[in-house]
């Protein structure tokens, strides 16, 4: 699997080292629903939450089945393909970091449960 992250002021360089890479924003800005919402990443970037409680909110934000859905989409095509998650935060407390980690996650998962099929069939 070769699912990376970067942020926007990085992504001239990204494209130059990997031109065929399939660049995902995962930006609220976006629409994107791998983002934490604006609610959230108000009251953290105001100080309100520390990122123990960012993290545990995200995980819950993104408990659902058209996230988990998504992660599965991106997973699937890090398989074949250079896959880049660009957010703005440039390195440190970004959701991005984790969205790695639950894609990669999400596709452990998703093969224990294929398995588990074809063993029962």
């Amino acid at each position: 699997m070769s699912l990376k992250e970067t942020y926007f002021g990085n992504l001239g360089n990204v494209k130059k080292m990997d031109p065929g890479a399939v660049i995902i924003d995962v930006t609220r800005r976006a629409g994107s629903i791998l983002s934490p919402s604006w609610d959230m990443l108000n009251e953290y970037k105001a100080g309100k939450m520390i990122w123990d409680g960012y993290i545990s909110r995200f995980l819950r934000e993104m408990d659902n089945p058209e996230c988990k859905t998504e992660m599965l989409r991106i997973g699937e095509l890090a398989r074949t393909k250079v896959v880049y998650l660009v957010c703005f935060e440039r390195v440190g407390n970004c959701h991005r970091f984790l969205l790695v980690d639950m894609i990669k996650r999400a596709m452990i998962i998703e093969a224990c449960r294929r398995m588990r099929e074809r063993a029962v069939v």
